[in-house]
């Protein structure tokens, strides 16, 4: 108990140190940017999310009948601070730390009627965790796309989410999909 309220005052401090951010797009993978995972972690029970995707009947149709497959990608991240940019961070001269990435793949009877992925909790590691500039808030950004084994490109234009994990474990995440070719008519 008492290592984790040391840990607790080390990322309340270093977030009080921390003087803003940058905007920025939707962070992409760059597992290369992390620092080494310390040996400490800090467990967030309740940062569950779950992620209802409703298909158009066009999109559900072409996943049928052609055996493909649907991902879910769920991309955990921190913004910088000014502390981690001053001290020049790996991976502090992007936009975003990448805190944890994660994807969920459904197929077959897992789309029938609205397929749902749910994510586990996840616990993540003090240190670059610490280096954000809100600690007590990781980010995260979900993304749906089709599983590409009858194409080699996507097919599915679908919504996204993007906002702090807080707010993903709330209530259930809703995506919409429809094939990219509806999408440009």
């Amino acid at each position: 108990m008492k290592r984790l309220a040391r840990s607790a005052l080390l990322v309340l401090s270093i977030a009080l140190c921390a003087c803003g951010r940058e905007s920025a797009p939707a962070p992409a993978a760059n597992a290369d940017a992390l620092p080494q995972p310390a040996a400490s972690e800090v467990s967030a029970e309740s940062n569950a999310f779950t992620v209802e995707i409703t298909l158009s009947p066009a999109a559900r149709e072409r996943l049928a009948t052609q055996h493909e497959s649907l991902i879910a990608s769920a991309d955990y991240f921190g913004y910088p601070s000014a502390q981690a940019q001053a001290q020049h961070v790996p991976g502090s001269e992007n936009p975003w730390l990448t805190l944890h990435r994660a994807q969920i793949e459904l197929e077959g009877a897992q789309l029938d009627g609205t397929p749902t992925a749910r994510f586990p909790a996840v616990t993540f590691d003090t240190k670059p965790l610490a280096w954000t500039d809100a600690p007590d808030a990781p980010q995260v950004n979900i993304n749906v796309y089709s599983g590409r084994r009858s194409s080699p490109d996507n097919l599915l234009e679908c919504g996204m989410f993007q906002g702090t994990l807080a707010v993903a474990s709330r209530a259930p995440i809703r995506l919409s999909c429809s094939l990219i070719a509806e999408a440009s008519r």
